[in-house]
């Protein structure tokens, strides 16, 4: 079962200070001492508090299960013209939607595992020690015989938007069942869970279950329009869901024309069981909507350099919020902070991303 804002919050100050009283937590939080008790109470039958003292169960961190491909993008230097050959710059570096979001928790101090497969060839070992050198633990990759490792393919057009994009990832099939099984002491020890829609359903089914039956909040990223049906069959299980509005509206099987066709998909899939929704909106920010809020937010202004890996700056920058227990609305602020740095750099993954950037935009953050 999941945490509860209020348990969240909680939790949050007992992990700075274990020795903290209720009354202390009471005076901290606005609420009663008596509620304090209540919460403190759901905390241990939920297994986040062990025993008197409150000892915090001892998580490793965050564990991402997805792709990790090598992305090669090139950018015209005047406006994109088709069927023809376009004067520009090409760019080739370590990517994929779980391996971004893993690179990008590693630069926001989070320990972080990433789970995905690469082929045994020259850009397999590429990803693999470059995304090491980015503080992701690796070593959970399998490294496949038979298939080569993944590449995305994009062309953007002269003001660094995607025009289109091929995504070559047959390999993720090896990143099934079989494979997750092997991992799911990895996957168990987990605060919080992250995995994209590049893997198989079946390998989609088998992780939202095992955090459910584990209390282990799960976070999906549906990549695509057709990807993100995926998500259709384990809605009930979702804790958190990043989708923008075309993939929004694949999920729930409800045409968005307008806000409140949007709201009233996003309440299909709250009604379906997911937690909370987050509807990346681009240029307009967010709408987030959860038992306690439901609320447009505006993104930070910036400069789009190249906007290709936005999405994964995004949930990672709301993964962040969520581990350190910030409510639904910081969390979601934290992201956008996140993609404005990743829009402004020409790279997927921002090297100069870290927790004080974020905190220097996000004026509600608690430092």
């Amino acid at each position: 079962m999941a945490l509860t804002q209020r348990e969240k919050e909680i939790l949050r100050f007992i992990k700075k200070n274990p020795m903290i009283s209720q009354e202390e937590l009471a005076q901290l939080m606005g609420i009663s001492r008596s509620a304090v008790a209540g919460h403190i109470a759901n905390l241990m039958k939920k297994g986040f508090i062990l025993g008197r003292g409150y000892v915090v169960r001892d998580f490793k961190g965050v564990t991402v299960v997805g792709g990790a491909n090598i992305d090669i993008k090139g950018k015209p230097y005047s406006e994109l013209k088709q069927h023809t050959s376009n004067p520009g710059h090409i760019n080739i570096a370590p990517g994929g939607v779980g391996r971004n979001i893993a690179h990008n928790l590693a630069q926001l101090s989070l320990p972080v595992t990433l789970l995905s497969v690469v082929g045994n060839d020259d850009e397999g070992r590429r990803l693999l020690e470059e995304t090491r050198q980015a503080g992701v633990n690796v070593e959970q990759i399998v490294i496949s015989n038979t298939r080569r490792t993944g590449i995305y393919l994009a062309i953007l057009n002269a003001i660094g938007d995607m025009d289109v994009a091929l995504s070559g990832m047959d390999i993720l099939e090896e990143l099934n069942i079989q494979y997750l099984e092997s991992k799911m002491e990895v996957i168990k020890n987990s605060e919080i869970v992250v995995f994209d829609t590049n893997i198989p359903e079946d390998s989609i089914k088998y992780i939202v279950e095992l955090c459910y039956n584990n209390n282990i909040p799960v976070v999906a990223e549906p990549v695509s329009i057709d990807k993100a049906k995926k998500l259709i069959g384990v809605l009930d299980k979702i804790d958190y869901v990043t989708p923008n509005k075309e993939e929004l509206e694949s999920i729930s099987g409800v045409k968005i024309a307008n806000d409140e066709d949007m709201k009233k998909a996003v309440k299909y899939l709250r009604q379906k069981g997911v937690k909370n929704v987050i509807v990346t909106l681009g240029e307009r920010g967010v709408y987030i909507s959860s038992e306690e809020v439901e609320k447009f937010i505006e993104p930070y202004q910036a400069e789009i350099v190249d906007a290709t890996g936005a999405g994964d700056a995004l949930t990672a920058g709301l993964v962040y919020g969520i581990f350190n227990g910030y409510t639904l609305d910081v969390s979601a602020k934290l992201g956008l902070a996140a993609a404005s740095l990743t829009i402004s750099s020409p790279y997927t993954v921002n090297p100069f991303l870290n927790e004080n950037q974020l905190k220097n935009i996000v004026k509600e953050i608690v430092k």
